[in-house]
């Protein structure tokens, strides 16, 4: 009988298979392979502290004590991520929109008849040609390079300036650190809304605590108010103009005051 014949190698080569786990090289069991990789990261964790010696609240800090903070008038210390901006086509799109509905407006008081123009534009803009832009808004984070989708928004700050009435854009660097004093909430009143809280404006200052902006968009003046706990009221903004007082001082002193017994007469309202 012919013997079957095997060939070197064949049992080591069909044992390498059949066993799990384990590697050979030339006949020899190699040492186990190990991988160090780094930690997965918390993207939770923040190097800012809860609270500043100040006494500001980070953003973290914030976030942390939610539930102590939450509808409550909060300052905080973070920097300044980005300003929103209306579109420059979008703008253009309102600006004209308004134009031509304020001339067919006059133009039907004079003939007391709808025009079809002004309807049409009414039609244009509810089915979106012409969306208003979002309220005025900018985010802020504990680190200038936190991205966007993790930061701070703060909502509805006013693009007016309170003495004049004029416009008076948002001047503020990117990059830089502000105190940002407001209510913590979830929602706002224009429109924003954020499951970790957002802030209602009430005022803005740089590191030196000079303002940069201060009262709200659209809240009424009598809830401008700003209250932190274990601090005197302070009104902002048209509560602040309302009560004839300068910016973050006390009550404005008359211009001209008199001398010791003259008679002053009553400021006119």
């Amino acid at each position: 009988m012919r013997r079957a014949m095997k060939r070197p190698g064949h049992g080591v080569y069909l044992l390498a298979l059949l066993t799990p786990g384990l590697a050979f090289a030339q006949g020899k069991k190699l040492d186990d392979i190990k991988v160090d990789l780094p930690p997965t990261p918390n993207f939770n964790v923040s190097n800012a502290p809860e609270q500043y010696p100040s006494g500001e609240l980070s953003v973290y800090g914030l976030r942390k004590r939610m539930d102590k903070h939450l509808d409550k008038d909060v300052q905080v210390k973070a920097y300044l991520l980005e300003i929103y901006e209306c579109p420059a086509e979008l703008r253009k799109c309102n600006e004209d929109l308004a134009v031509k509905t304020k001339k067919e407006r006059k133009k039907e008081l004079k003939t007391g008849v709808a025009s079809q123009a002004s309807a049409d534009a009414k039609e244009a803009a509810a089915k979106g040609g012409c969306r208003p832009c979002d309220q005025p808004h900018f985010f802020v984070a504990d680190s200038p390079t936190t991205k966007k989708e993790r930061a701070l928004l703060i909502a509805d700050y006013p693009v007016k300036d309170w003495d004049t009435g004029k416009p008076k854009p948002l001047v503020a660097k990117t990059g830089e650190q502000y105190i940002v004093t407001g209510t913590y909430s979830i929602n706002s009143m224009g429109g924003f809304a954020a499951s970790d809280g957002l802030i209602i404006h009430k005022k803005m200052q740089d590191a030196a605590g000079a303002v940069i902006a201060e009262g709200n968009a659209v809240l009424p003046p009598d809830a401008q108010d700003i209250k932190l706990e274990g601090k005197p009221v302070e009104k902002v903004g048209g509560a602040r103009i309302d009560a004839n007082l300068p910016q973050g001082g006390p009550a404005a002193p008359t211009k001209n005051p008199g001398k010791k017994g003259d008679k002053v007469a009553p400021r006119e309202l």
